[in-house]
């Protein structure tokens, strides 16, 4: 159910902030939704320690009585699910190509300066461990740069219509002892600076937008904005608890108590059993004495190790199930070929696949705000919506296949650009169509001077019009 902040500020069901008003929006409603985040990052700090191996479950428990074994093991799948998954989708750079040459290469320099492949990484891994993750895109020294933003100080706040088209962004920092909110707050036309506590009403300090498009973009994991972490955190705090209670269990038979009966050992010789580790007992020390049953043994308890390595061996399977994400280390995995190993990694095929269309639309959005800029050459402001971005997931390629089925598409004349993306070891098929170019020109180039120094075509208004001549132009045009 949506939470209203009052008539105008609303937070829906799945923590996106609306705004339900035509006017500019007020300090005092600004205001609501950063004390709204912060109570949201409560929730975003705990994924990100629990991607840190810092899980509170299993470090706030309760301490055990009476000095008996408290292990707190720590299995830090957090880390390696998401790892796996963000490595599978963006581990190899996303292709992003246009069509245009010129405009292509500008892009291809830019994404290169500015690390952009590092950056899309980045924002897909904290995408997964929060829900949500942001794209900011800034100027300076009258150069476009992009770098990455949480959830933890950064929010988007939309408009209460069915399209849900952004209407602010916001960003926001704690500074000096006092802690005041240092707010920088973006709309379409503004960039407005303001710090909470100084007595004002105003949104403070206004600039012009120089994209004239709100900066920050906001990147979900889906539509939910249901982070990899929050899926699964309860049976990570329940492997966390069953192997540190085994663990447990393992301590208490090294500590085990021994019972001696039938004997009453004094100080010294319960000192020897302890340091030489050698048992020779009588009833009685007295010989005329009716001798007792010696009884020496350690006390056990009931072993539940095979009901723990069940609950284990379950949990673990269903961490797997539930993300999502393929386990690469089971132990039936590398015997798996073909079909087979294609369906292990289906469901998270099926994952990327879908976070990927609204990551595609997160991308353009970026490109769209740094094209307004106007400073990358070539390319003008609406190049955006011609962006060509392919994901080339981490899957297990037979490359003898992929070579056939790229000859299998040339020869039915299909374009040159599009069978070349069917080959996974071309990670920029535009760049390697223009290469292929450079080289078979720079072989005809070749070809000519060789023929050239064999005398066959020679320069000079008297050889113009001889045969040989006139021949091996024709041979060089075709």
């Amino acid at each position: 159910m949506d939470k209203y902040l009052n008539e105008r500020c609303i937070v829906t069901e799945d923590d996106v902030f609306c705004y339900n008003s035509d006017g500019t929006i007020s300090r005092a409603d600004i205001m609501r939704f950063i004390l709204e985040n912060e109570n949201l990052a409560t929730k975003y700090a705990s994924y990100g320690r629990y991607y840190k191996a810092k899980h509170d479950k299993i470090m706030n428990a309760e301490a055990k009585p009476n000095n008996k074994p408290d292990n707190r093991l720590i299995l830090n799948y957090p880390k390696k699910l998401v790892d796996t998954y963000t490595g599978f989708a963006v581990g190899k750079p996303v292709q992003i190509t246009l069509q245009e040459d010129m405009a292509n290469k500008s892009l291809s320099e830019f994404n290169q300066t500015r690390n952009i492949d590092t950056l899309i990484a980045k924002v897909w891994k904290e995408s997964a461990i929060y829900g949500r993750a942001y794209f900011y895109v800034y100027g300076a020294n009258k150069e476009i740069y992009v770098t990455d933003a949480t959830p933890m100080n950064c929010f988007v706040i939309y408009d209460n219509t069915v399209a849900h088209e952004p209407l602010y962004a916001v960003r926001y920092s704690k500074v000096g002892q006092t802690q005041q909110y240092q707010v920088t707050i973006y709309s379409n036309d503004y960039q407005y600076n303001f710090e909470s506590g100084n007595g004002r009403d105003s949104l403070g300090d206004r600039k012009r937008n120089p994209f004239h498009i709100i900066p920050i973009i906001e990147v979900v994991e889906n539509d939910e904005r249901l982070s990899v972490i929050a899926n699964v955190k309860t049976l990570i705090d329940e492997l966390d608890k069953s192997l540190s209670e085994k663990a447990n269990d393992v301590d208490y038979f090294a500590d085990a108590y021994m019972k001696v009966l039938g004997a009453i050992l004094n100080d010294d010789q319960i000192k020897q059993l302890r340091d030489m580790r050698i048992i020779n007992l009588k009833s009685s020390t007295n010989e005329d004495e009716q001798p007792e049953d010696l009884d020496v043994d350690f006390l056990s308890k009931p072993n539940a190790d095979e009901t723990q390595e069940n609950l284990i061996n379950r949990i673990v399977d269903n961490l797997y199930q539930i993300s999502m994400i393929v386990n690469l280390n089971d132990k039936d995995f590398g015997n798996s070929t073909g079909v087979a190993l294609e369906m292990k990694y289906k469901p998270m095929m099926n994952l990327a696949t879908l976070k990927g269309r609204m990551f595609t639309r997160s991308i353009k959005q970026m490109y769209r705000v740094i094209f307004a800029s106007d400073l990358i050459k070539q390319v003008d402001a609406d190049t955006w919506k011609d962006l060509d971005i392919n994901y080339q997931f981490d899957l297990p390629h037979d490359t003898l296949t992929e070579a056939q089925t790229a000859k299998a598409l040339a020869d039915l004349g299909i374009s040159r650009l599009t069978w070349l993306k069917t080959i996974s070891a071309v990670n920029d098929p535009k760049q390697e169509e223009e290469n292929m170019d450079a080289e078979k020109q720079k072989q005809l180039q070749e070809n000519y001077e060789f023929l050239k120094g064999k005398h066959a075509v020679t320069d000079g208004e008297a050889n113009d019009d001889s045969s040989t001549g006139k021949e091996t132009d024709r041979a060089i045009t075709q």
